[in-house]
């Protein structure tokens, strides 16, 4: 029988807080039909309350949090690609903002603009950096206010 101590070793070193690909697969498809039927706004608020029950503390370290965020945004992506049809953007990083945000790390759901020629664009930061998205792409987006999430 394994002391609390190794057993708690063992459980927070499990890759089980990382997201399957099929579990993105489900949450994309879940934040699709959201958006088309019940629109932006009560998707975000759905995603508030879901973020808001935390399922375990931030992980320990930076670098094992920085793993998680990779190894989760990864996933997502496999997932889109899986799609039959395009998840955009939106899609794909409400997604990783609410595995993220479950998991207890510090990440930003934002949105940003670009004037002229208007287009828009949704990205993940964790610590001011962005994760699915090159800061090289973003220059030419303005940044709205982050979202209270």
């Amino acid at each position: 029988m394994l002391s609390r101590d190794t057993s708690s070793l063992l459980i927070a070193s499990k890759p089980e807080f990382v997201p399957s690909p099929l579990r993105c697969l489900a949450m994309l498809l879940a934040i699709v039909v959201s958006l088309r039927i019940r629109g932006f706004a009560s998707t975000l608020r759905t995603a508030s309350t879901i973020v808001a029950k935390v399922s375990r503390p931030p992980s320990e370290g930076a670098a094992a949090e920085r793993q998680l965020v990779e190894r989760t945004m990864n996933n997502v992506v496999l997932a889109a690609a899986l799609l039959p049809f395009k998840a955009r953007c939106l899609e794909q990083s409400l997604a990783i903002f609410v595995f993220l945000r479950r998991r207890g790390v510090p990440v930003e759901l934002r949105i940003g603009v670009q004037p002229y020629r208007f287009r828009a664009h949704a990205w993940v930061e964790y610590a001011g950096v962005p994760v699915n998205e090159s800061a090289d792409y973003l220059t030419g987006f303005v940044p709205l206010p982050s979202l209270p999430l």
